[in-house]
């Protein structure tokens, strides 16, 4: 045929660098490179984690509305001045839910109205249940209306109502006096420096009562007072008062008062 080159068959040669054929006329394949390995690697690790992803979210979301783990049974902890019975029957909505949907932020917005209610801790106790524990409010004060009381903590905030017997049996200072508890700012100067006292000396502490915020007095469980000023530099006269109270303790003539109010210059009377 003219312009056919001598040996030519009239087909084009393949251009595959992988693959050959032998005089037989069988295909050859050559090793996979390096760089055609990494590919096929990447691609593979790709196409799994791909996989894996989509089961892990289908797995996810199966178990968040799956009513094989609705909650059944709230355990609450550490109340006192919420009664436990009144927590659990506020938590009472979560039932049912499944526990994927149940955390910390669902229990402190039904707890929310308790005035007492500080911090919340939830724990997961799968398949059905959840562990509350509650972290209350520290009360510092009490204020007795008749034959019931309010316990206030160290912000002036009311927390608790209870039986008059049952307040006393905290053993707070009581704050009784109307202006006191009816001046906002004075009450909540008296609470507040009843709040930076250390637990063991405000035991001792049977009473409180101010004039004006910069007045707050205290009155000790053996009748003698403290004249606490305001509610600053509370740390400093916390530490003058015990050593006030640890020298009037050896002395002959123990002190009626002591002046704290300015911690740089205590005075005894």
């Amino acid at each position: 045929m003219v312009g056919e080159r001598p040996g030519s068959s009239g087909t084009a040669e393949s251009t595959d660098s992988s693959e050959s054929t032998d005089s037989d006329g069988q295909v050859l394949e050559f090793p996979e490179t390096d760089h055609r390995q990494r590919l096929r690697r990447r691609r593979i690790g790709l196409i799994t984690g791909i996989s894996a992803a989509v089961l892990l979210g289908i797995l996810v979301a199966v178990l968040y509305f799956s009513p094989l783990l609705a909650l059944r049974t709230i355990q609450v902890s550490g109340t006192d001045l919420l009664p436990r019975a009144q927590a659990e029957r506020l938590l009472q909505p979560l039932i049912g839910r499944p526990l994927p949907q149940v955390g910390t932020r669902e229990v402190e917005e039904l707890l929310a109205q308790e005035a007492a209610v500080d911090q919340v801790r939830v724990q997961a106790q799968p398949p059905s249940g959840i562990a509350v524990e509650i972290t209350e409010h520290v009360p510092v004060a009490v204020v007795p209306r008749g034959q019931q009381a309010t316990l206030y903590s160290a912000s002036g905030q009311a927390l608790a109502e209870a039986s008059r017997d049952e307040a006393e049996s905290r053993g707070l200072p009581v704050v009784s006096s109307v202006n006191d508890v009816q001046n906002p700012e004075v009450f909540s100067a008296i609470t507040q420096v009843l709040g930076s006292l250390p637990a063991d000396i405000r035991g001792q502490m049977v009473s409180a009562s101010a004039s004006t915020v910069d007045s707050v007095r205290l009155t000790l469980d053996d009748d003698r007072t403290v004249l606490w000023g305001n509610a600053e530099d509370a740390e400093a006269k916390v530490a003058v008062l015990r050593a006030l109270m640890k020298a009037e303790a050896d002395a002959e003539a123990p002190a009626d008062e002591f002046d704290v109010s300015i911690p740089d210059q205590p005075v005894t009377r």
